[in-house]
This record gives structure tokens, C-alpha cells and sequence, in this order.
């Protein structure tokens, strides 16, 4: 009987455990305890941007129109690749040969950068140059046709990948290395704007290992939609910026409009948004980045987060106001800057004026300021005047920099409107007071721009070369624009007053292209022909300036934080610290702890560790009392600080 009593029990204690391990597992349960482990944190702390590098193409081809500098170079890699993509082509292919060899043609190399974030038929500069060692001496008045660019990939061999643009254009040579005499010179310059990206350069947020899951992809897609949306040509509706892709590896991103000059701003702001919290933890933290925004040294990292909160918070809205009446530089700038990406109608004058005021006074913030206003509250007639304001500016960085910001908000606005020259460059005639000035590009897009244009002439003894067929000469009371014609043809000119808009107008009638105008330009500076017509009537030298957009030589924008350390930033949380508030495997197996049920836990939220990623240490009492404990703070040479209460 005994035994029958304990086999009975062996057998009723297998199929327990056998049921038992058949229990199934509530997929949806075990995601939203995913989501819950993480409450408290942002996005940043559970994915990296990728995709946030530029990506350096290149390319060969021929540059044709040359006057005989050309050269026929030897048997090359380079010559290969230029003579298939020539024979792709049935009518080119069966002069391909010849053309290559021609003394008006050479091999170039071209190549370019695509930023993160650029959209197919996107232009972009492109740089070129000789091959190493050629016989070619100048590309003067050469163009390219049909150029290809790609990224190539090195293995046992160089091999091409994607076609990721297309080159068309004149090459413009730099002007400054013409006048030191560079022996460089004449072998290496510029398309401006020559390059079309045939392929877009997307961005987007990389889960970390450890934090994969659809339940995490699909809340990080919420709550980045939740904060943004953006507009897409031939759509009805807002669309989502945010979208998982991958599994749970991987949420790709769209750009909005207003932060298409400046993505690693919107990098930014994305990567501190919450991931998950409570409706008092959300106020607990806003009172405190309120704080934390009127201190300089902490002003641009509560700027950041609470421009991830966004406008529709009140308080939000209320701590970005206090921020704009700060009589603080650095909190006022970094205020006005999440101000204008919120574009709210009670904001935008005050938002409008104190830009304009650091992109008159103050040049560390004078290219972000100017940026920010050609990219941000587009409806604003505040922003439009205080720009046309800054026209007549007497530094030329701020006044091109508010040319550049009207003509992004709007290439016909009246103060700015300009004319197409024969498809080579835009030319615009300004009236807005201030000195006279000559604008010309070398990036971005050929363009000329004259400051109150009526009062620039030439003066003296003109003789200059646009290109060695198209001259510049004073002729007594008048200057001639003599084209000479090749061979037979018949010899051209104009016969024009000394204004410069009349010698322009001409050059472009009998054929000159955009690097010809610009080398004339420059010549006529260099030679001090370029006058100008001072208020009290009395001539003097007239100023002109290439590419005097403000950060040109530096970028565009004070990048809020460097890409590549937001690509680091796996280990701001210290391990210790987020294993002490993860909940433990015992813990994670009962369902009330899902739900916030069972005992209470320690899961209030604090920006410490954030701060302690940026290089903040933030010091709270340890017990709440009157006591006030004596503390000093420290500032390093980039910026960072540290506090020291002497213990």
C-alpha cells in the first residue's frame, strides 16, 4: 500500500511540473515590462544615431573647354574608368578615344561630402583637380558634363558602390590663390552647386543590444512622433518623422523643414526626449530645467531637453519666456533658439529681435542666429523685417548672412529679388543703405550680389581680362566690352558707362560665364578699379568679399553637441547605478510589478545621470532642512563645470 502511495505521488508530481513548464509566456506582458525597466530614462540612454557622418564621394571624368592646357595623359586606372563611362554612351563612344587625347581636355578627379540628412536633388559643391603628375596646366573656362560620382569601397581592389550624384557646371578657380600666385593656381577649383544627390542620405536610431525589443522600437516611434511630424510634398496631413524598421533594431527618422540646415540640433533634441514617465515626474523635471536654463553653464542642456518636451507644455512654454527676459547673453541666445523652433505667435518679436541683435553685436552667435531666422517661424513678418534691417549693417558677414536667411525664407522677397544671367548665376541689385559692397560666392550657388549696386562703378585706367577672349577696356568717357571670336568668326562688343551693374550686364550679353565675371571682378579689386560712391559724394576704393556667410570657415552652425560623441554616449549611465534601480529577475516574474502593484519601489526620475553624461554634477541636500550648504562652481576653457562643496 505504501508503495502504491508513492508512486501515485511521483506521478502526480511529474505532471505538475510538467503542466508548469508548459505554462505559456504572455509575449505583450513580457514588452510592457520592457517599456516599465526603462521608465525614468530618455532615448538617448536606449538607441545611438547612426547615419550622423558625412560620406565622402568622388569621381573621374573629362573637363572639356579647355584652350589647349589640356593634356594627353598615359594609360591609367583613372583613364579606364573616364573611358567606360564614355562608352556607355553610343555617340560618345566612338570619339571617346580621340577626346581623351585632346589637348582641350584633361582627366579630373572630383569629389564632394554628403552631410547626414541631404535629400535626393540636393546640390552640393564639388572640388577638382589634375591627376597626380599631369601635363594639363590650367582648367580656365573648362566645365564638366555628365560627371559621376561615387562611394567607392576598398578591398583587394577599389571597386565602385552606389552612384550617389551627378555633376554638371563650370569650374570656378579661387581667386585668392590666383593673386598669391599660387603654382596651383590654375590645377585644382570648384563647381558651385555642380553636384545633384541622386540618393538620399537618411538618418536613424540604432537600439542598443541589450535594449532590443518591439515593445521599446514601437514606444521610441511613439513618443518621437508624439513630439514631431513634418509635411511632405503632394500629401495631405502631417506625417510621422519616426517609423521602426528592422525588427526591434531600428527606428528610422525623417528631417523636418525647420531643422534642415541644422540636423544635428534636431539629433539632439530627439536623443532627450523621455521614453517613459509620469505626468509628475514630467513637472518635477520641467520645474528643474527651468532652473537649470537661467544658469549659463547649464543653459544649453535644459534648452535641448526642454525643447524635447515642446510647446505644447505650458510650463514649458512659460520657462523658455523667462529664459528670453534673462539679462544673461548665453541664456537669452540659447532661449531664443528653442523659442524659435516652437514658432509660437505671442514669441515670435521678442524671438525675432534678440537674434538680430547677436547677429549684429556679438560674433560667437551670429551664425546660429542668422541660421535659426532663415529656417524657423517662416509666417513671421517680424523676422523679415529685422533682417532687412540687417542689410545695411556695416559688417559684411552679418549683412550677406541676412541676405542668405531672406532668401531661404523667400528668394522673391522685395528687398532681395534677383535675376537668372543666362542660366549662370544669380544676380541681385540691392538698394538698402549702408556702404556700398561686391558680394561674390564660391560655394553653395553661383550667385553675385552688389550693395546698393547704383553707387559701384569702375574708375582709372581699365584693362582686364574676363578670360583671354573677353576684355574689359576704358575708352574716355565709356568702357568697351570687347569679345574676340575664334577662327572666322566675327568680333563682338558693348559700349557701356562705368557703373559695374552696366560692365556685368555686358559681360553676360557676349557670352561670359560666372568664373569670368568673378575673375573680372576680382581683377578690377585687386587693381583698384572697383570704386564706390560715399555718402558725401567722394569716391573711394569699393569693398568686395567671397563667401562671407557667417561660420563659413568653421561650418554654419555652433553644433550643440559633436557628432561623434552623441554617437558615444552608451556609457552615460553608470552601471552601478542603473543595476541598483533595475529590478531584479524575481521581481520582473510577478505580474503586479508590470503594473506598478505590489511594494512600492524607488523609481523616481532624475536628471543626474544625464547631467553626469554632459559633465554636470548637480547637488541636492542630502536631508530637506533649512541649512544652506556653501558651494563653489568651476568653469574649464570648453565649457564644462564642476561643483566643489569641500568635502
Amino acid at each position: 500500500m505504501r508503495f502504491l502511495t508513492s508512486v501515485t505521488l511521483i506521478i502526480a508530481a511529474c505532471i505538475a511540473s510538467g503542466c508548469a513548464s508548459k505554462t505559456p509566456t504572455d509575449p505583450y506582458k513580457a514588452e510592457q515590462a520592457k517599456v516599465l525597466n526603462n521608465k525614468g530614462r530618455l532615448v538617448q540612454d536606449l538607441a545611438r544615431p547612426a547615419n550622423v557622418n558625412a560620406a565622402k564621394i568622388e569621381g573621374a571624368t573629362l573637363v572639356r573647354g579647355l584652350a589647349g592646357t589640356g593634356a594627353d595623359e598615359p594609360p591609367s586606372s583613372y583613364q579606364q574608368l573616364v573611358l567606360n563611362d564614355l562608352s556607355r554612351d553610343v555617340d560618345k563612344k566612338r570619339t571617346a578615344k580621340s577626346e581623351i587625347a585632346s589637348l582641350n581636355t584633361a582627366i579630373v578627379l572630383m569629389e564632394t561630402v554628403v552631410p547626414p540628412g541631404a535629400r535626393k536633388g540636393d546640390r552640393l559643391d564639388v572640388n577638382v583637380k589634375f591627376l597626380p603628375n599631369s601635363e594639363a596646366t590650367s582648367m580656365q573656362n573648362g566645365y564638366v558634363e555628365d560627371g559621376e560620382l561615387y562611394q567607392y569601397m576598398t578591398a583587394d581592389i577599389i571597386r565602385r558602390g552606389y552612384k550617389l550624384g551627378e555633376v554638371n557646371g563650370f569650374v570656378v578657380l579661387d581667386p585668392d590663390q590666383i593673386e598669391k600666385k599660387s603654382p596651383i593656381a590654375y590645377k585644382q577649383g570648384k563647381i558651385i552647386g555642380g553636384a545633384v544627390v541622386s540618393r538620399s542620405r537618411p538618418i536613424w536610431l540604432e537600439l542598443k543590444e541589450d535594449e532590443r525589443s518591439v515593445g521599446v522600437a514601437q514606444r521610441v516611434e511613439d513618443v518621437v512622433n508624439k513630439r514631431f511630424s513634418y509635411t511632405k510634398p503632394g500629401y495631405a496631413g502631417k506625417k510621422k518623422v519616426a517609423e521602426a524598421k528592422a525588427g526591434a533594431a531600428r527606428v528610422n527618422l525623417e528631417i523636418p523643414e525647420e531643422y534642415s540646415e541644422n540636423v544635428i540640433r534636431y539629433v539632439n533634441v530627439v536623443c532627450a526626449i523621455s521614453f517613459y514617465e509620469t505626468a509628475d515626474e514630467l513637472n518635477e523635471r520641467i520645474d528643474k530645467l527651468a532652473r537649470q536654463l537661467l544658469v549659463p553653464e547649464t543653459s544649453e542642456f535644459a534648452a535641448i531637453q526642454l525643447e524635447a518636451i515642446g510647446s505644447s507644455n505650458a510650463k514649458v512654454v512659460d520657462a523658455i519666456k523667462s529664459g528670453l527676459d534673462s539679462t544673461n547673453d548665453e541664456v537669452r541666445f540659447n532661449a531664443a533658439i528653442t523659442s524659435a523652433y516652437f514658432n509660437l505667435r505671442q514669441d515670435r518679436q521678442q524671438t525675432a529681435r534678440i537674434l538680430a541683435e547677436f547677429a549684429k553685436t556679438n560674433s560667437k552667435y551670429r551664425p546660429a542666429s542668422l541660421a535659426t531666422l532663415g529656417t524657423t517661424m517662416k509666417t513671421s513678418f517680424d523676422v523679415d523685417a529685422e533682417l532687412r534691417k540687417l542689410l545695411a549693417d556695416p559688417n559684411i558677414e552679418t549683412r550677406y548672412g541676412a541676405f542668405r536667411a531672406l532668401w531661404k525664407r523667400n528668394p522673391t522677397d522685395y528687398m532681395i529679388q534677383g535675376e537668372n544671367m543666362a542660366d549662370q548665376f544669380s544676380y541681385h541689385c540691392l538698394n538698402c543703405g549702408g556702404s556700398p559692397y561686391v558680394h561674390i560666392t564660391n560655394s553653395v550657388r553661383p550667385e553675385i550680389v552688389l550693395f546698393n549696386s547704383e553707387k559701384i562703378y569702375l574708375a582709372g585706367d581699365v584693362e582686364i581680362e574676363a578670360n583671354p577672349r573677353l576684355i574689359v577696356r576704358s575708352d574716355e568717357d565709356d568702357v568697351v566690352v570687347k569679345k574676340y571670336a575664334k577662327g572666322n568668326g566675327v568680333d563682338e562688343q558693348r559700349r557701356v558707362s562705368y557703373k559695374l551693374d552696366d560692365v556685368v550686364r555686358a559681360l553676360v550679353e557676349l557670352g561670359a560665364t560666372y568664373p569670368d565675371v568673378s575673375a573680372f571682378l576680382t581683377q578690377a579689386k585687386t587693381r583698384d578699379n572697383l570704386r564706390a560712391i560715399s555718402d558725401d559724394g567722394e569716391g573711394s576704393p569699393c569693398q568686395l568679399a567671397i563667401d562671407a556667410l557667417p561660420g563659413a570657415k568653421a561650418g554654419n552652425f555652433k553644433k550643440t553637441r559633436d557628432i561623434e560623441e552623441i554617437a558615444m554616449r552608451e556609457e552615460a549611465r553608470v552601471k552601478a547605478e542603473r543595476a541598483a534601480k533595475k529590478p531584479s529577475i524575481w521581481e520582473r516574474m510577478s505580474p503586479s510589478s508590470w503594473f506598478g502593484k505590489g511594494e512600492e519601489k524607488n523609481e523616481e526620475f532624475s536628471l543626474d545621470e544625464f547631467d553626469a553624461a554632459n559633465g554636470v554634477e548637480v547637488l541636492e541636500p542630502a536631508e530637506p532642512g533649512p541649512a544652506v550648504k556653501e558651494v563653489t562652481l568651476e568653469v574649464d576653457p570648453e565649457g564644462e563645470f564642476t561643483v566643489d562643496d569641500g568635502e
